[in-house]
């Protein structure tokens, strides 16, 4: 799905006393129902497969509801340049090209097994869309309905943006970015699920702009890891000299049982940067398929909720070059830990969306979780990029249902765009990663506390 409300788990972590006992209920609150953004819906045969379109040309056809004046969308916004961004970003990593076709069109196909083979971008008011939406109206930001048949071949694929909510494309506060929300549902239309990078186009939640106190542009750039995703469906975009390698492995719980839906990712051994991220197999098996060459340190992660809390395990550094795969495998250890890192924040924030930052600058942010403090645990990132200001962490007391922590963290200028992992460390060793938490950005952060010199 696109940029929607992207699960609307925004803690307000003011500082002032006055506000305290207000935000320790709105916690309690947000963390007991947490609001999804997306919920693509799949209407055709049962698969197992990954879905994708058979043609590499994709026909999209823009409806007179988008493109004419609607009151859902700020008058003066780019609605064309959106749609064309939109598109344009998920052509350029991948080997598809979309053919753009006005229509007069304005409801999605229902539900069933097959659609009227019109692939439709719409946010008219009408019935036929406005139930795709259920009893989210005032949550999700749009939803992409895909058509399928039992080869797992994407027929139909409609986008329905919520004809209550507000957009824009200028970074207005109180409105959802319709370039952002687009490239998000895109994805979807092309057979993408969601990540769980919070930094990803793909991740399932995200902020209306002013979430942070920032425009929420973020999702306008594909992270490395939908990249690796869409190409594992259609391809590398034709030239890229660097692409494509892949990385393969087992994992194996403690009882020696395969460790089925185990959160994976692999990231960039030089700089800490997320690549690719995806769950095993049943059988505890993963594969990454279309990564740059190079050499990475892979991860694994419990994403189950049970007794205890996720633990991250390193599985191991591999190192591969185009055209050739590598193989690792574990037993891993499974540790049960008595904290975990859950949600990043900024600007007396908290949520489940990336903070966008800049290089060659310093931020406040803070990391909110269970059973969180300065005292037993160490705060650190994936890049040898960042580090933290020696004397700026600090608690915060919001309640027992979470705990924060707050620090300086300085980005080096040559720190690359993209996603990167925030993690709390306990004196044992044990980790528990922020996923993404942290997107190095081109749009600029203004809430910068120093500017860094380069060296």
């Amino acid at each position: 799905m696109a940029a929607v409300s992207r699960r609307k788990l925004d803690y307000i972590l003011n500082m002032r006393k006055f506000f305290q006992l207000y935000l320790k209920l709105f916690l309690l609150i947000v963390l007991t129902v947490p609001a999804k953004a997306y919920v693509p819906e799949y209407s055709g045969e049962t698969f197992s497969q990954k879905l994708h379109w058979k043609s590499a040309v994709i026909p999209i056809s823009i409806s007179s509801s988008l493109i004419k004046s609607s009151p859902n969308i700020k008058p003066g916004s780019d609605v064309e340049g959106a749609v064309r961004r939109s598109l344009e970003a998920w052509e350029n990593v991948t080997n598809v090209t979309f053919e753009q076709l006005p229509s007069d069109k304005q409801s999605v196909s229902p539900a069933g097994n097959f659609g009227d083979g019109i692939s439709l971008i719409t946010i008219a008011p009408t019935s036929e869309n406005v139930v795709m939406f259920g009893g989210n109206t005032e949550e999700v930001s749009a939803i992409t309905r895909v058509f399928f048949n039992k080869k797992g071949m994407i027929t139909e694929a409609d986008i329905a943006l919520n004809p209550y909510l507000q957009f824009s494309t200028d970074g207005s506060i109180g409105t959802f970015d319709l370039e952002s929300t687009l490239t998000h549902e895109i994805g979807h239309l092309m057979g993408l699920e969601h990540s769980s990078v919070l930094g990803a186009t793909m991740h399932e939640s995200n902020g209306k702009n002013g979430v942070f106190n920032l425009e929420s542009f973020d999702s306008r750039t594909l992270a490395e890891t939908d990249i690796s995703a869409v190409r594992s469906l259609y391809g590398a975009k034709f030239g890229d000299e660097n692409c494509c390698a892949a990385i393969g492995g087992k994992l194996t719980a403690a009882d020696g049982k395969p460790a089925k839906n185990y959160q994976v990712w692999a990231e960039e051994y030089a700089t800490g940067k997320i690549i690719g991220e995806l769950n095993t197999n049943i059988d505890g098996s993963f594969q990454f398929e279309m990564l740059p060459a190079g050499k990475y340190r892979v991860f694994a992660q419990n994403r189950t909720k049970a007794k205890n809390f996720k633990l991250a395990e390193e599985i191991g550094v591999v190192e591969t070059g185009k055209g050739r795969s590598a193989s690792l495998a574990k037993k891993l250890e499974q540790s049960p830990i008595g904290f975990e890192a859950q949600y990043i924040g900024f600007n007396g924030q908290l949520s489940e969306r990336s903070v966008s930052l800049n290089a060659g600058k310093s931020y406040t942010i803070y990391i909110g979780g269970k059973n969180l403090n300065i005292k037993d645990y160490k705060f650190g990132f994936s890049s040898p990029f960042m580090s933290i200001t020696p004397n700026s962490l600090f608690e915060h007391d919001f309640g027992k249902d979470v705990s924060v922590v707050s620090f300086e963290v300085k980005i080096k200028p040559q720190t690359a765009l993209g996603e990167y992992s925030v993690f709390a460390e306990s004196l044992k060793g044990q980790k528990s990663y922020v996923l993404g938490g942290l997107s190095i950005e081109q749009f600029e952060n203004p809430w910068s506390n120093h500017s860094l010199v380069s060296n």
